[in-house]
């Protein structure tokens, strides 16, 4: 496994101590499985929804770890964009999918989320 956690040279050395103890292989895969349950086309809000509905055993993750998750699965192509909400008030939002025959987990992380 590719494993490079990230904080930033000026953050305070809680948050690097933090990142050091950040498991990303564990939240690829929590995200993973769990997409491929999910309705298709789903938000990232109806994913950390469903982690809030039956969160996993284990630490929990943030909403934000979610969505970095759903990003880096998105770059290594185990995750699809497919479109955008049509809502009649408020902003779009971006529908995803699982790749239906990817592999069950991922093996590394891509470089740093945006």
């Amino acid at each position: 496994m590719i494993h490079q956690t990230r904080a930033r040279l000026t953050d305070p050395i809680t948050s690097h101590e933090a990142a050091e103890g950040l498991d990303i292989n564990r939240s690829q895969t929590l995200v993973l499985e769990r997409a491929r349950t999910m309705p298709e086309p789903f938000t990232d809000q109806q994913l950390e929804l469903a982690f809030v509905a039956d969160p996993p055993p284990g630490p929990r993750l943030s909403p934000q770890r979610i969505r970095s998750a759903r990003r880096e699965l998105h770059v290594l192509g185990l995750i699809d964009f497919t479109g955008y909400t049509a809502p009649a008030t408020g902003r779009r939002r971006c529908l995803w999918r699982a790749v239906s025959g990817a592999q069950n987990a991922p093996s590394g992380v891509m470089g740093d989320p945006a």
